[in-house]
Protein backbone atom coordinates (compact mmCIF):
# COMPACT_ATOMS: atom_id res chain seq x y z
CA UNK A 1 0.00 0.00 0.00
CA UNK A 2 1.59 3.35 -1.06
CA UNK A 3 0.70 6.40 0.92
CA UNK A 4 2.73 9.74 0.43
CA UNK A 5 2.73 11.63 3.45
CA UNK A 6 4.81 15.22 4.98
CA UNK A 7 7.51 15.01 7.57
CA UNK A 8 6.52 16.88 10.36
CA UNK A 9 9.12 16.22 13.13
CA UNK A 10 12.72 13.82 12.46
CA UNK A 11 14.67 12.57 15.74
CA UNK A 12 17.38 10.02 16.53
CA UNK A 13 16.20 7.99 12.84
CA UNK A 14 12.32 8.12 13.74
CA UNK A 15 9.95 10.18 11.52
CA UNK A 16 6.79 11.56 12.94
CA UNK A 17 4.93 11.50 9.00
CA UNK A 18 1.56 13.11 8.91
CA UNK A 19 -1.00 11.18 6.25
CA UNK A 20 -4.26 12.37 4.76
CA UNK A 21 -7.13 9.34 5.29
CA UNK A 22 -7.76 7.62 2.05
CA UNK A 23 -11.17 8.69 0.01
CA UNK A 24 -12.43 5.66 0.35
CA UNK A 25 -12.63 6.79 4.12
CA UNK A 26 -14.31 9.70 3.60
CA UNK A 27 -17.99 8.54 4.29
CA UNK A 28 -17.19 5.89 7.30
CA UNK A 29 -16.67 8.15 10.23
CA UNK A 30 -15.56 5.48 12.80
CA UNK A 31 -12.34 7.44 13.53
CA UNK A 32 -14.73 10.59 14.50
CA UNK A 33 -14.22 12.88 11.15
CA UNK A 34 -10.75 13.26 12.08
CA UNK A 35 -8.69 13.66 8.32
CA UNK A 36 -5.18 13.32 9.41
CA UNK A 37 -2.87 10.38 11.20
CA UNK A 38 0.12 10.63 12.36
CA UNK A 39 2.52 8.01 12.33
CA UNK A 40 6.43 7.45 13.83
CA UNK A 41 8.47 5.05 10.98
CA UNK A 42 12.01 4.82 11.36
CA UNK A 43 13.87 6.45 8.52
CA UNK A 44 15.63 9.92 7.36
CA UNK A 45 14.32 12.65 5.54
CA UNK A 46 14.04 16.97 6.01
CA UNK A 47 10.62 17.97 8.34
CA UNK A 48 8.36 19.42 5.65
CA UNK A 49 9.63 17.52 2.69
CA UNK A 50 6.96 14.86 1.54
CA UNK A 51 7.61 11.35 1.50
CA UNK A 52 6.34 8.36 -0.04
CA UNK A 53 5.89 5.38 2.07
CA UNK A 54 5.28 0.96 1.38
CA UNK A 55 3.37 -0.28 3.77
CA UNK A 56 3.14 -4.14 2.90
CA UNK A 57 -0.28 -4.91 2.66
CA UNK A 58 -0.24 -8.27 3.62
CA UNK A 59 0.70 -7.24 7.28
CA UNK A 60 -1.45 -4.63 7.34
CA UNK A 61 -4.27 -6.68 6.69
CA UNK A 62 -2.44 -9.09 9.22
CA UNK A 63 -2.18 -6.19 11.90
CA UNK A 64 -6.06 -5.23 11.25
CA UNK A 65 -7.09 -8.90 11.65
CA UNK A 66 -5.38 -9.38 14.81
CA UNK A 67 -6.64 -5.62 16.18
CA UNK A 68 -10.20 -7.26 15.33
CA UNK A 69 -10.03 -11.06 16.05
CA UNK A 70 -8.24 -11.29 19.07
CA UNK A 71 -10.69 -8.91 21.35
CA UNK A 72 -13.59 -11.04 19.91
CA UNK A 73 -12.43 -13.92 20.55
CA UNK A 74 -11.56 -12.64 24.04
CA UNK A 75 -15.05 -11.60 24.56
CA UNK A 76 -16.69 -14.83 23.24
CA UNK A 77 -14.25 -16.58 25.36
CA UNK A 78 -15.09 -14.73 28.51
CA UNK A 79 -18.84 -14.58 27.82
CA UNK A 80 -18.89 -18.84 27.22
CA UNK A 81 -15.90 -18.74 30.91
CA UNK A 82 -18.55 -16.38 32.67
CA UNK A 83 -21.96 -18.72 31.83
CA UNK A 84 -19.97 -21.64 33.39
CA UNK A 85 -18.80 -19.85 36.13
CA UNK A 86 -21.56 -17.76 37.26
CA UNK A 87 -24.64 -19.18 35.26
CA UNK A 88 -26.42 -15.53 35.27
CA UNK A 89 -26.00 -13.45 31.76
CA UNK A 90 -25.27 -10.68 33.38
CA UNK A 91 -21.92 -11.46 34.92
CA UNK A 92 -21.11 -13.41 32.10
CA UNK A 93 -21.63 -10.25 30.24
CA UNK A 94 -19.38 -8.49 32.71
CA UNK A 95 -16.83 -11.58 32.59
CA UNK A 96 -16.69 -11.07 28.35
CA UNK A 97 -15.93 -7.51 28.78
CA UNK A 98 -13.44 -7.63 31.30
CA UNK A 99 -11.57 -10.59 29.43
CA UNK A 100 -11.60 -8.42 26.16
CA UNK A 101 -9.72 -5.44 28.54
CA UNK A 102 -7.61 -8.10 28.91
CA UNK A 103 -7.23 -8.25 25.10
CA UNK A 104 -5.31 -5.28 25.35
CA UNK A 105 -2.26 -6.33 27.05
CA UNK A 106 -2.20 -9.54 24.50
CA UNK A 107 -2.02 -6.88 21.40
CA UNK A 108 0.37 -4.96 23.17
CA UNK A 109 2.71 -8.33 23.97
CA UNK A 110 2.09 -9.16 20.10
CA UNK A 111 3.02 -5.48 19.02
CA UNK A 112 5.91 -5.77 21.15
CA UNK A 113 7.53 -8.89 19.32
CA UNK A 114 5.83 -8.49 15.82
CA UNK A 115 7.52 -4.02 16.23
CA UNK A 116 11.15 -4.92 15.33
CA UNK A 117 10.38 -7.68 12.78
CA UNK A 118 11.60 -5.86 9.48
CA UNK A 119 8.78 -7.52 7.74
CA UNK A 120 5.97 -5.07 9.83
CA UNK A 121 8.50 -1.81 9.09
CA UNK A 122 6.67 0.81 6.34
CA UNK A 123 9.59 1.82 3.94
CA UNK A 124 10.39 5.31 2.89
CA UNK A 125 10.29 4.56 -1.21
CA UNK A 126 11.11 8.66 -2.32
CA UNK A 127 11.62 11.60 -1.02
CA UNK A 128 10.17 14.97 -2.80
CA UNK A 129 11.33 18.26 -1.08
CA UNK A 130 9.64 21.30 -0.97
CA UNK A 131 5.51 20.94 -2.64
CA UNK A 132 3.64 17.99 -2.27
CA UNK A 133 4.47 15.05 -4.74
Amino acid sequence: MLRTGKVVSAAHGKLEVCFQRPEACAHCQACGEVHESLVTIPGQAPVGSWIDVDMPEQQVLKASMLAYVIPLLMLLGGIVLGMALFSQEALAAVTGIVCMGLSWFVLRLIDSRMRHQDIWQPRILAVHEGEQA
